[in-house]
């Protein structure tokens, strides 16, 4: 599965920039809260989690796709997670994944100048993650990804605000909200994750 997404991205950036007329690469850091809820399957009990901080690194383009709208994939690591009560001895739990994702995003410019001024992005994102952890005040262990403990697929959307300023750098403002569980199986209970966000990039020259 992690070859399937890194050749995704590959196949995605590669077309990109072989038909668009114009495509600029950026690059990107940023920092997020994440939190979520857990859902029972047996009596439909929610429980909100708390937030934990995560961390995001992207290298993506933006290409031409009809006047003021591109597409703009990335390919990036981004550290998701929430915090629970246990389940059984009231501990807290500290769940924390790691992903490499695939945003696939619509960049609309919302200024009077092209590549200046105010931006929004949107699209969905697929990743896949290759580690995790829960930790509790006595240990911390890490996630087992199969059929029946824990998901590493995450499909999610995202909404994004941004400003691009002339010298080529961008700060921007974003939520991503998961689609699906973290858990796999019948017996685990369900727990979706959403992150709020901001970073700072760098569009290179085309």
């Amino acid at each position: 599965m992690r070859k399937r997404i890194l050749a995704a991205a590959t196949v995605i950036l590669i077309a990109g920039t072989t038909h668009a007329q114009s495509t600029r690469w950026n690059v990107r850091a940023g920092w997020q809260m994440s939190s979520g809820k857990r859902v029972d399957k047996d009596n439909g009990n929610t429980t909100n989690g708390t937030s934990v901080q995560g961390f995001t690194a992207s290298i993506g383009m933006k290409a031409d796709f009809d006047n003021r709208l591109y597409f703009a994939p990335r390919l990036q690591y981004s550290t998701n997670g929430l915090k629970l009560p246990g389940e059984t001895n009231g501990d807290t739990e500290t769940f924390r994944l790691h992903y490499i994702e695939i945003p696939m995003l619509f960049h609309i410019e919302l200024g009077r100048i092209h590549h200046q001024g105010l931006y929004t992005e949107f699209g969905p994102a697929l990743g896949y993650a290759f580690s995790g952890s829960v930790k509790t005040s006595e240990a911390t262990d890490p996630l087992v990804f199969s059929m029946t403990q824990y998901n590493p697929v995450n499909v999610s959307v995202s909404g994004i605000l941004g400003y691009h300023f002339s010298n080529g750098f961008f700060v921007d403002a974003g939520y991503h909200y998961g689609l699906v569980s973290i858990t796999n199986g019948d017996t685990k209970p369900k727990m979706r994750t959403a992150q709020a966000g901001v970073g700072i990039g760098y569009y290179f020259s085309r």
